[in-house]
């Protein structure tokens, strides 16, 4: 199966997947990850979409109790991370369909790729849980990539400016701008860890759903 595609950077024993949905089509990509649940796991309530801000519940068919319940879990439940892990700890084979992780702060975003990069997750007491043969599908309409966004470092770009006549010393200054480019992405890690450009280079397989107008 396509979904169950490994990228080079992961361990081929492992039995989870992770997935990137991109797009505006939302109705289609959480459609795609319920059929995911019926098809792997054999029933719709194998799936869970989790979001920021906002409770979601596991299945449409939800009683008025169980939603009840788990919008006071959802209150005070914490980070989606959190919400996250406690959902993989009670049953891990099942189709988790995180919300807007574009909106996640940086420090979700380091557990996130901790969790893909070590098959598991840590709890808030300290306990590992593995993700066994969980499928895990990101979903946010777009990224922009911190490289891209992120201003130039401030010495380059007054260099730059000041060097603007002399075409040979622009050239110059490009160069420069890419070697610093270069070593921050080699010698400093950490930061890039944050952004959700290292999330998809992790997953398994990225997804772009398009509305189509007729």
């Amino acid at each position: 199966m396509a979904m169950r595609s490994r990228s080079s950077n992961k361990n081929q024993n492992r039995e989870e997947s992770w997935l990137f949905f991109l797009g505006v089509d939302h109705d289609g990509k959480e459609t795609i990850a319920r059929e995911l649940a019926k098809n792997v796991f054999g029933s719709y309530d194998n799936f869970i979409a989790i979001g920021i801000s906002s409770f979601s519940s596991s299945t449409r068919a939800d009683s008025n109790e169980e939603v009840s319940n788990k919008r006071a879990r959802n209150e005070h439940g914490g980070s989606l991370y959190d919400r996250f892990s406690d959902a993989v700890c009670d049953n891990p084979s099942r189709v988790f369909y995180l919300e807007n992780v574009d909106q996640l702060d940086h420090r979700s975003l380091r557990q996130l790729k901790s969790a893909i990069k070590n098959g598991s997750i840590a709890l808030a007491d300290g306990e590992i849980v593995l993700m066994r043969d969980a499928i895990i599908v990101f979903s946010c309409e777009n990224f922009i990539s911190e490289s891209r966004s992120a201003p130039s470092p401030p010495t380059a770009e007054k260099r730059c400016e000041k060097e603007e006549e002399n075409s040979d010393e622009q050239k110059e200054c490009r160069v420069l701008d890419l070697n610093i480019a270069t070593e921050d992405g080699d010698d400093e890690l950490d930061q890039s860890s944050d952004s959700e450009t290292g999330i998809l280079d992790l997953v398994d397989k990225k997804v772009v759903f398009k509305i189509q107008v007729l």
